[in-house]
């Protein structure tokens, strides 16, 4: 979470979901906090700030993080995802904790089950009790908590499963001992009954294709002034979730690892970057892998185009979301809570419910248009576009357009400036969506910061 942001959800005040918390507030106290978001649908717990939303600040965030993800998660029952980070907002440090909604309810901390009323943490009725109880057993039943049929213990790679509680302990996210395999698999819920869960097969098999096809990926390559049915380079990798996560960024760089060459007009030097933000490419299809819906049998497929590259999943994004809530804050909604919390646990994913955000804004960094989510019941897309692609004319308002004019008519303009040549009571507020969006599909770029930002007509506008 960055401070502008984090500014904004302190000035709204606590709520059903949001927790100000002074910087000594016990562990334990903050357990209680946590569990009820747990509980519920998710929230967050922000520490250096008074009840009534004064910015106090916390006296030392490094030791205040380190503590956290040292005691709390003893604390809390069952296991359970949530991050810690330290932003730092007028000179004083708050500590953000951010939690999902938990799948795994009830959680207890302290042999009791805590709720929200309102801005209130407070022990939950016999009948919120009993509805956590029921939703944790439909919970069991989702894909990943079935056992794979066929599967037997030696089809899991020990090594890899020893590696990643290894890791996890070093970036203390997980308790347990790094060389006891069996007691992480049981813990995290991936192995229960005497059989492999499909996530545990997914995740850490050896050969899981075999028994889970849609566990593939693949990988087209359409050449330039492509036609016919014949691609330039067809892949697929039918490892294990982590290999494949490790692996396609690394293959990814080999068919789109060209790079981009611009001459800034501040500048008389060559500046080379890639084609695509290789770390937004990355984030896109760690999400596909953590969040698709293996219920379905498709494979995830990355195609690669003259003009852009997609992702495609099987499945829609969960009824609580929507493409646009992607390109902002939203509460994460885990489809497969036990696959995000290995990625987790081995520092694939660090943030929850961030990764969409940042595959924008490394885009607009990149002064590349807006990525692109769509989603129907049965697939959901992730498009990236190379700077030669651009919006269309024709998508701009009347309005949008002038401001290209505007860019061009001058070099630099503040939004204050693009009001007062629109008129006509159009608000700045207004004018900061449209350049936004003007950014976004590469016929604007934004320079400096804060009161200084600027904007200047982009490669499109330049060329047309």
């Amino acid at each position: 979470m960055n401070a502008r942001d984090l500014k904004k959800l302190i000035e709204k005040g606590e709520s059903d979901q949001v927790e100000f918390k002074t910087g000594n507030a016990p562990i334990e106290m903050i357990a209680k906090n946590v569990c009820a978001f747990l509980n519920l649908q998710g929230g967050r717990v922000l520490l250096g700030i008074s009840d009534h939303g004064n910015v106090l600040g916390v006296t030392d965030a490094e030791a205040m993080l380190k503590s956290i993800k040292h005691q709390m998660p003893p604390l809390i029952s069952p296991p359970a995802m949530w991050t810690v980070e330290h932003v730092r907002i007028d000179d004083h440090d708050i500590v953000v904790i951010d939690v999902p909604t938990g799948i795994d309810k009830p959680y207890v901390t302290e042999g009791a089950i805590y709720s929200r009323r309102g801005e209130r943490t407070v022990p939950a009725t016999r009948n919120e009790i009993s509805a956590l109880i029921l939703k944790r057993t439909e919970s069991s039943q989702r894909w990943e908590r079935q056992i794979t049929m066929g599967a037997e213990r030696e089809d899991l790679d020990n090594k890899l499963i020893r590696e990643t509680a290894k890791l996890a302990v070093k970036a203390e996210r997980w308790q347990g001992s790094p060389d006891d395999v069996d007691d992480f698999l049981n813990a995290l819920g991936l192995f229960a009954h005497g059989g492999a869960t499909n996530a545990a097969l997914l995740l850490f098999g050896k050969q899981p294709s075999r028994l889970l096809p849609q566990a593939r990926v693949r990988l087209l390559v359409m050449p330039e002034g492509k036609t016919g049915n014949r691609y330039s380079a067809d892949r697929t990798f039918d490892g294990c979730a982590i290999r494949i996560a490790e692996q396609i960024p690394e293959a990814l760089s080999k068919y789109v690892g060209g790079v981009l060459s611009n001459f800034s007009e501040e500048r008389w030097q060559r500046e080379d970057r890639p084609l695509y933000p290789m770390a937004a490419l990355r984030e896109g299809i760690l999400n596909a892998l953590v969040h698709r819906d293996y219920n379905l049998n498709g494979s995830i497929t990355i195609s690669i185009l003259p003009e852009l590259l997609q992702i495609s999943n099987p499945g829609g994004l969960p009824d609580e979301l929507s493409p646009a809530d992607l390109k902002r804050d939203h509460p994460s909604v885990p489809r497969n809570p036990d696959i995000a919390h290995v990625f987790f646990l081995r520092g694939l994913i660090e943030k929850i419910g961030r990764g969409t955000q940042r595959i924008v804004e490394d885009c607009r960094n990149a002064r590349l248009r807006d990525p692109k989510w769509q989603s129907s019941l049965l697939e959901t897309k992730l498009t990236f576009f190379t700077p030669a692609t651009g919006s269309r004319s024709e998508d701009l308002n009347d309005r949008q357009k002038q401001i290209i004019e505007f860019s061009r008519e001058k070099k630099q303009l503040k939004a204050g400036d693009i009001a007062v040549l629109l008129g006509g009571g159009i608000t700045e507020r207004t004018v900061r969506n449209d350049l936004q969006a003007l950014v976004g599909g590469g016929w604007l770029t934004r320079r400096g910061r804060g009161r200084s930002t600027s904007y200047a007509k982009g490669p499109i506008a330049a060329k047309k």
